[in-house]
């Protein structure tokens, strides 16, 4: 086998997670959203909350100025109409909705830890009060130059939080079907692919049809990883020098091939085994 079935470089790991696609499922789910996408959901939410913020000082002013109430009153609650709409907006959505807002629900986004799970109270708040700063205060300009710093697209907020943003509603990418590659069609004809586990198979899959986007280097240690995790379920071993992309679309396609075979036999069965039946007379 040529060095692509050699150990994957100490950089595997760090281009894996920058490719988000690796070779655990559970990375799929991780998707960052882009800044794009963040800057205009972040544009709805921030429209909502001076709505909030204006109409609530609007409806305390006219008030105040038919009951005649205190002034000082007055500059507590439009205080606290402050900080219910910058503050108390953003933590409420995120907690009623699970991670999300209305700015969130339109660009299909939703705001999870670092692991992906859903996010605590102190982290909503934390984040809402590092808005506070980098956003509003400083017109986005803090906030914009981390998120466009970071990989994933995070905010200060969400570095200190622990937190980060996904896109969850996303086109789905049209179905390929692989097919074996000219050179390896003798060598997959006669290979044994049956054993491979099912989440694999998954995990090849879900590599594949995206591996034309990914970064060139983050695609070759992504290949390289699926190669050795399949390898031991594969015999006999490929020609050496086999590209491990090639190998793995050689794989996926004569095992989706059997498979389908495999289908097609069981259901003729089914289809003679009720002719047979249909075909015996009822005793009288």
């Amino acid at each position: 086998m040529s060095t692509a079935a050699g150990p994957t470089s100490a950089s595997a790991p760090s281009a894996m997670r920058d490719a988000i696609v690796t070779g655990e499922a559970v990375h799929l789910d991780l998707r960052p959203a882009s800044f794009a996408t963040r800057l205009l959901s972040y544009l709805i939410d921030g429209a909502v909350m001076l709505a909030l913020s204006i109409g609530a000082t609007v409806g305390m002013v006219a008030l105040a100025s038919r009951t005649g109430l205190d002034a000082g009153f007055v500059q507590a609650a439009l205080v606290l109409v402050s900080v219910l709409a910058f503050l108390g907006y953003p933590v409420l959505t995120e907690l009623l909705m699970g991670g999300r807002s209305l700015g969130r629900l339109a660009t299909g986004t939703r705001v999870v830890r670092e692991d992906g799970g859903p996010v605590h109270a102190r982290q909503s708040l934390l984040r809402a009060l590092m808005g506070m700063l980098e956003i509003w205060s400083t017109t986005g300009a803090i906030a914009l130059v981390t998120a466009l710093v970071d990989r994933r697209s995070r905010r200060l907020g969400d570095m200190l939080a622990g937190t980060m943003v996904i896109q969850e509603r996303m086109r789905a990418p049209r179905p390929v079907r692989e097919t074996v590659p000219e050179e390896l069609q003798a060598w997959a004809t006669g290979a044994d692919v049956g054993r491979l586990p099912l989440p694999l198979l998954q995990d090849v899959r879900s590599f594949l049809p995206r591996a034309h986007s990914l970064n060139p280097e983050s695609r070759r240690e992504i290949a390289r990883d699926l190669l050795q995790r399949t390898m031991p379920s594969v015999t006999p071993a490929p020609p050496p020098g086999t590209d491990p992309e090639m190998f793995l679309r050689a794989v996926l396609a004569e095992r989706s091939r059997r498979d389908e075979e495999k289908l097609r036999a069981a259901a003729t069965r089914e289809r003679e085994l009720a002719a047979d039946v249909r075909a015996v007379p009822f005793a009288q």
